[in-house]
């Protein structure tokens, strides 16, 4: 077994209004993820599952197909290379996030029309 400080590594700016904390094991990555009112992660896919709980405020998750805004306590499950993005609510978010298998690295993602 092994603990995790995340308060250690600070929060990392990756989009304008959203910061993170990451930590990995073996096969799985949880990110804390902490949203600005408004601010939104761009559409992207990875190839690991995920798992996304709003612990506070709300966030629209969307994909091609679909809108759906998860509050406090809602989870929403993306499958693996399946294109989506996020934008808080008016109050902000912060979202506990876990993917499998784990990350490579904390950019182990690819954004939508970047390449």
């Amino acid at each position: 077994m092994k603990t995790v400080d995340l308060d250690v590594a600070g929060w990392e700016e990756v989009y304008p209004g959203v910061r993170r904390r990451t930590a990995s094991a073996e096969r799985m990555t949880l990110t804390l993820y902490r949203f600005d009112s408004g601010a939104a992660f761009p559409m992207h896919h990875h190839d690991q599952e995920q798992l996304a709980l709003v612990r506070r405020g709300a966030v629209e998750f969307h994909n091609a197909r679909a809108r759906i805004t998860c509050r406090a306590n809602e989870l929403i499950i993306i499958p693996p290379n399946e294109p989506h993005g996020a934008t808080a609510g008016p109050e902000g978010a912060d979202v506990v996030s876990v993917v499998s298998p784990a990350r490579r690295g904390v950019g182990d993602y690819t954004v939508e029309g970047s390449g």
